[in-house]
């Protein structure tokens, strides 16, 4: 048999490790040295599949708590054939998974599911997000009141807000067993703003004028813009109070005035 070139025996052991054809490539390549090469090849599959797994466990662990871990095993190996990694570093890995989880079959009496998923991944990726000075609040003092509805933030790059049709942020809290034993999945939809307080990630739940006025900063929106929408979600809404909100975090990188 002629032998492989790199490329392919790199790409007949991806597909060998990953399940991908009933009968691998790899198969004629490999010297079991006492092992069938079946034998031989299950050993790196089991090892990268327990890998892997692991991998999304640590990234998703309420989703593991709250679907059970064969069930979220099992949901991995199905990912993990679908969506491989494509790099090094696996805590970049399960960006996919929240959408994956919304279209399984099995996964459709959990609607909620994907959203706690999406929660959980917007932690991940609050945390590996890039570091940026915070604002100097003083420099604020230096604007003049009738420009301050043009002002335009530009936000913490880990900043993350998740919006969700379902009760996540109660359903989050229930898995830290910091909320009470009766949970309600059926509860009113919650908004959440995560991000990086050094190496902690900080959450808060959102009320709907937060939300609309954090959304709209996100998209490079005027303060002035911001406040209005927010304003026409809820009417008790306060600017002042958002924006000392936004600094005491520390979520304010820069401003300018548009």
């Amino acid at each position: 048999m002629t032998a492989p070139s790199l490329p392919e025996l790199q790409e007949g052991f991806v597909d060998a490790v990953l399940g991908r054809g009933a009968r691998p490539r790899a198969l004629n390549w490999i010297d079991g040295n006492g092992l069938s090469p079946q034998a031989r090849l299950k050993i790196y599959r089991n090892l990268v599949a327990n890998n892997l797994i692991a991998a999304l466990a640590t990234a998703f662990p309420a989703v593991r708590q709250l679907v059970g871990a064969d069930f979220f095993a099992g949901a991995a190996l199905r990912y993990i054939s679908a969506f491989p990694p494509d790099g090094g570093n696996l805590q970049d890995y399960g960006a996919a998974f929240p959408a994956f989880l919304a279209q399984m079959p099995e996964a459709r009496k959990l609607a909620y599911i994907a959203d706690v998923a999406n929660l959980e991944w917007a932690r991940q990726e609050a945390y590996l997000a890039a570091d940026a000075l915070p604002l100097d609040a003083t420099a604020l003092s230096a604007i003049r009141e009738p420009d301050v509805d043009g002002l335009q933030f530009t936000l913490h790059p880990s900043l993350r807000l998740v919006v969700s049709a379902h009760p996540v942020w109660d359903i989050w809290m229930f898995c830290q067993q910091q909320a009470p034993e009766c949970l309600e999945l059926a509860g009113e939809g919650q908004s959440v703003a995560l991000w990086r307080e050094r190496s902690q990630i900080g959450m808060q739940r959102l009320d709907a004028g937060l939300r609309e006025w954090l959304s709209a900063l996100l998209r490079h929106e005027t303060l002035g813009a911001a406040s209005e929408r927010a304003l026409t979600v809820q009417a008790d809404f306060h600017p002042a109070v958002a924006l000392h909100w936004l600094l005491d975090n520390a979520l304010a990188t820069r401003v300018v005035v548009s």
